[in-house]
């Protein structure tokens, strides 16, 4: 059970930007739209900006918040080559971290030696350039033995940080599925939750259940919900 304070909830909500990759991953969006995503995103102290590879080069330098680029989206059967080469193109292009969607078909198969494998390699690559690395497991696609088979293997290779979804699946990230990694990482590995995150309470609760950042493409509309949630508290409590 959760045992927090109102002054701990407060503390979360303050500091929310802070733990927000606000994200735009559409195919369909040209180089000045995603420009204009990154501008107006900028100015809310996100954590990082997630955007796709090819367009890292066009926003890193005109953006004081990290940005981030994605390996293998959205569906992670490229092989562990093409993944390591688009990881090495966000890096040059100016990335601070990657999130990489692992081969769920090798999961599936049941063929954890190659899970094993590949998650060696993304990790290993990650380190030697310099970059920050989220795994994404899809839980909207795993039940749950894969996922805690996949969470130990995660956890004997240590990326920074295991991603819930990538927002293009069958659903998007539930409580359930926090609670779920939460056991089976503890403290060991940070968990990233992302798919369908919408406005604070929803952000919230994810935090209040173990996630340490939100993924969504709602990160504006979930820092303006939380201040008119924060002035409401402030009003009724003065």
């Amino acid at each position: 059970m959760l045992n927090l304070r109102a002054s701990e909830v407060l503390e979360i909500l303050m500091s929310l930007n802070a733990r927000i990759d606000q994200t735009m991953l559409k195919h369909d969006k040209d180089v000045k739209e995603y420009l204009r995503f990154a501008e107006e995103s900028d100015r809310y102290s996100f954590r990082a900006l997630v955007v796709p590879s090819t367009v890292v080069q066009h926003i890193a330098p005109v953006v004081r918040t990290p940005v981030a680029g994605v390996a293998g989206f959205p569906h992670g059967y490229h092989p562990v080559s093409a993944k390591i080469s688009e990881m090495e193109h966000v890096g040059r292009a100016g990335g601070k971290e990657v999130d990489v969607v692992l081969n769920l078909i090798h999961v599936k198969s049941g063929d954890y030696g190659r899970v094993n494998e590949e998650v060696r390699e993304l990790v290993k690559n990650a380190r030697e350039v310099g970059l920050g690395i989220k795994i994404i497991v899809e839980t909207s696609a795993l039940d749950d033995e894969e996922l805690s088979k996949v969470c130990g293997i995660l956890l004997k290779h240590e990326p920074d940080f295991i991603k819930t979804n990538t927002g293009f699946g069958s659903r998007g990230v539930s409580p359930r599925d926090v609670v779920l990694i939460k056991r089976l990482v503890g403290n060991k590995l940070k968990i990233k939750a992302s798919g369908g995150i919408r406005n604070s309470v929803e952000a919230l609760t994810l935090i209040l259940l173990g996630a340490d950042v939100i993924g969504t493409s709602s990160g504006i509309e979930i820092i303006k919900d939380k201040d008119r949630m924060l002035s409401l508290i402030t009003t009724t409590s003065g």
